[in-house]
């Protein structure tokens, strides 16, 4: 008789130690049961937008785990585990209810919700905002930016069809870039229209009348490229550094750098034209990379600090010599029959030079570091030019000069990739020859510096741009 009811006492306390937290009154069970891990909070505020979290225990027997009440918002796994170390993953959903919201997450083990986990979130409310709301363009055309930060996704339609959307640069905020069309009418106006969801923004674009040009690009900026010319090969190992770290740098400087790769002899992209350019700048080790025709910074094998010398002095350019020409290029190709058509607008007198060079992007093949798929960008194939420019003479003030150039494509080079680079080299002058980054090489590579440079994609129209 004592040997049964001995029995019947221990299948009841282990009943009391796998019950549900449903089964037994709240704080009937020792709290020691469960014991939390020393960094885990018992109140938790988790993001408006939503968040992964997880909670981590000690149990001293099987445990249960359920949110307390309607918490659709909340999904918890597992929802059970045996004696010992555990975690509990909690995703928690964006909160667009319209306002503050809580949740209860109960531990249960030996038959009580005998710990308690509270999350608070507060409201979503979305960042959705634009860096301006209107823009007055030139009746040449031209371009223009539209920074948007958001936390959202979001999407934009345009009202116009002279309005179009050119390229978006990722970071911390979006750029998109937009292309205007000239005007050969009067005054219009245009509006981008930015939704995310029930919330939406508007970029109004207001175009002066025709025949206001020459007030237009006299009064305004001329928008401002910097030029990083990239000497490399592809047997060279450490060259796709140097491709990253600039890559880099235009990315940072929101597409205000334009890059050439000059690949040297015994390359397989060897530019027939490469040796001007190494013996202007004594190029004697590869890779070797040029800004502005200024200053030379050196290869790292940690590209973002090669990257922050090519945009301390990118920058350095644009703050010390204020670009005086603007370019607009067009071209066709007919058959192997390349035809570009340039006008430089040149705000101050004095004697520049222009180059135009022929490029290919996207080439893929071998590469020392890089394998056999590696991707060949703004690869120089073909100079229209000579390397040491076209001389190009203002003498006066505010002068459009126009200039058109021939070129045979080879039947090899893919036309879908081609691309046109022009870069204006103006003389220092009495101009002081800056040399204020110090991990830059600072050299007499001439008399000349670029002011100011572009890239296209052959056959395309690329009008002047205002800044």
């Amino acid at each position: 008789m004592k040997r049964l009811m001995f029995m019947i006492l221990t299948l009841a306390m282990l009943f009391v130690v796998v019950a549900g937290c449903e089964k037994t009154p709240e704080g009937s069970v020792d709290e020691t049961l469960i014991q939390l891990a020393g960094s885990q909070k018992e109140i938790l505020d988790v993001a408006p937008a939503g968040e992964s979290l997880t909670i981590r225990f000690t149990a001293a027997a099987d445990w249960t785990v359920r949110v307390a009440g309607k918490a659709d918002w909340l999904k918890v796994s597992p929802a059970e585990g045996a004696a010992g170390m555990a975690r509990v993953n909690v995703e928690v959903s964006v909160n667009d209810s319209g306002s503050e919201r809580t949740a209860v997450i109960e531990l249960c083990c030996g038959g009580s919700a005998i710990r308690k986990i509270t999350l608070s979130q507060a409201e979503f409310i979305p960042t959705f905002v634009l860096d301006d709301t209107e823009r007055s363009m030139s009746c040449l055309g031209g371009t223009f930016a539209v920074v948007v930060t958001a936390d959202v996704e979001y999407d934009f339609e345009i009202s116009v069809d002279w309005i179009k959307a050119s390229r978006t640069n990722d970071g911390d905020d979006y750029r998109h870039e937009f292309v205007v069309d000239p005007n050969t009418g009067g005054e219009r106006t245009g509006v981008i229209t930015f939704s995310a969801g029930e919330l939406s923004k508007d970029f109004k674009v207001t175009q002066r009348p025709a025949g206001t040009s020459d007030d237009d690009w006299k009064v305004d900026q001329f928008r401002h490229r910097s030029l990083a010319m990239r000497f490399t090969a592809d047997w060279c190992g450490y060259c796709p550094y140097m491709a990253t770290a600039f890559n880099s740098a235009k990315a940072q400087l929101n597409g205000g750098l334009e890059i050439v790769s000059i690949h040297t002899d015994g390359s397989s992209y060897d530019f027939s034209d490469a040796n001007t350019l190494t013996k202007r700048f004594g190029v004697s080790s590869l890779p070797s990379g040029v800004i502005d025709f200024r200053a030379k910074v050196t290869n790292q094998s940690q590209t973002d600090i090669t990257a922050s010398h090519a945009v301390a002095v990118a920058q350095e350019t644009k703050e010390s010599y204020p670009v005086t020409t603007g370019i607009s290029v067009s071209s066709t190709l007919s058959g192997d029959q390349l035809t570009v058509d340039l006008d430089l607008y040149i705000k101050e007198a004095d004697t520049y030079r222009v180059v135009v060079l022929l490029l290919e992007d996207g080439i893929v093949g071998y590469q020392n570091n890089g394998g056999d798929n590696y991707v060949h960008d703004d690869v120089a194939r073909l100079a229209l030019t000579s390397m040491n420019g076209d001389k190009v003479v203002a003498s006066a003030d505010y002068q459009i000069v126009s200039r058109t150039y021939e070129g045979t494509v080879k039947s090899a080079w893919s036309k879908d990739d081609l691309e046109l680079l022009v870069y204006v080299e103006k003389p220092y002058g009495t101009r002081e020859k800056v040399n204020g980054v110090p991990a830059a090489t600072y050299k007499d590579y001439g008399d000349t510096y670029i002011d100011n440079c572009r890239i296209v994609k052959v056959g395309t129209d690329a009008h002047l741009e205002l800044d």
